[in-house]
This record gives structure tokens, sequence and C-alpha cells, in this order.
């Protein structure tokens, strides 16, 4: 596995992919990362807010994180997303790509990490990866998404 930090202008056909092939999103979600995507690509990195960590085997894209600063924070990033394709789930990728973010965030000056996620059972897997990699959930916003979909509010320290 590579990783790197720099999107191509491939990466939006490969992050829709990846999201598409977990189940877990919704069009309008996958149509806001790619956004996102399109934003770094257009601005950069500092000028877009938007950080985005890509993982690739043999020059595919499997993987990403999109993180950044929180506005109007002293040192608060939030964690947009991070995915993994499918057909790699179960490798450690996420676990290594948290890793890459938590370092980055680190070397940002960055301290606090704000993940949010739903509390639909889908996201059974989602929650206890968060909990697992040691984050810390701190409020539950209920039937925030829609009925009985509630925000789950996640905080990992670094």
């Amino acid at each position: 596995m590579d990783f790197r930090k720099k999107l191509k202008e491939s990466d939006v056909k490969s992050i829709k992919e990846i999201l598409e092939s977990t189940g877990f999103f919704y069009d309008y979600e996958v149509d806001i990362a790619i956004e996102l995507a399109q934003e770094n690509l257009a601005k950069g990195e500092e000028i877009s807010g938007y950080i985005f960590i890509i993982v690739e085997e043999a020059g595919n894209p499997e993987a990403f994180a999109c993180y950044g600063k929180t506005p109007c924070t002293a040192d608060s990033f939030d964690l947009y997303w991070i995915a993994v394709h499918e057909n790699q789930k179960g490798k450690g990728i996420g676990k290594q790509l948290m890793k890459l973010v938590e370092e980055n965030i680190a070397e940002l000056s960055g301290r606090n990490i704000w993940i949010e996620t739903s509390s639909r059972p889908l996201y059974d897997p989602t929650r206890k990866f968060y909990l697992n990699l040691g984050c810390k959930i701190v409020a539950e916003l209920p039937n925030f998404y829609g009925e009985n979909d509630h925000k789950v509010v996640f905080l990992k320290t670094v």
C-alpha cells in the first residue's frame, strides 16, 4: 500500500467508486465528497481547507480520508470522510489511514479531531471502528439526520 496527499483529477472518480462500493452513503453524500475533492483540486489544500490522503494498491486508489481545520478554533480538525473500498475491508487500511490523519493533524498543531456519524444499525461497524481507535462519544443529537437517525459525535485527542 502506498499513501499520498496530492490529489489527481482521476481521484474524483475513484472517490466516488470507493464510497459507492461501501453501500453506506446516499447519493447526495457522495456528491458532497466529490465537491470537496474538486475544491481541493481547484484551489489547493491550503485555500480549500480540505486535506486528502489517498491509499493506493498498485496505483489504484482503494481508500481515502478527507479532513480539515475547523474554522474559528485554535486546534480542532474535522474528519469529513474516511472510507475503504469494500473489496479491501478487513486489511487494516482504515486503521493505518486514521494513524496518518492523526500524525498529519499533530504536525499541523492540531489537538482535537471531531468525527460525526449516524446512529443507524448500518453504522455499527463504523462506530466500533472509532471506539477501537480510542475515540470517545461526546454527544448524540437525536433525530438529526432523520427520524431515529441520530448524529453521534466522537472526539479523538492527538
